[in-house]
């Protein structure tokens, strides 16, 4: 059965380590929610690689980026 994970600061360097983890039990996981402050180039990376149900956006001007690139995505994007 897998199971929902969330991560909170998936850009810092515990985040990374945990998103790390997910890549290789890919059977286990499924990425649910996950938070960030301002780091846009990871953020858009791990929208597009992982897929999340949630992205939490803490900085507003990244909030507002990401959401334009990401409107047509599943991930839904917060702020």
């Amino acid at each position: 059965m897998k199971k929902l994970i969330s991560i909170l600061g998936s850009t810092g360097s515990v985040g990374l380590n945990a998103l790390d983890i997910i890549t290789k039990k890919k059977k286990i996981f499924i990425p649910h929610i996950f938070s960030a402050n301002k780091n846009f180039k990871v953020i858009c990376k791990q929208i597009s690689k992982f897929k999340p149900n949630y992205f939490v956006i803490n900085d507003h001007k990244t909030f507002v980026k990401a959401l334009k690139k990401f409107k047509k995505k599943k991930t839904k994007i917060l702020n």
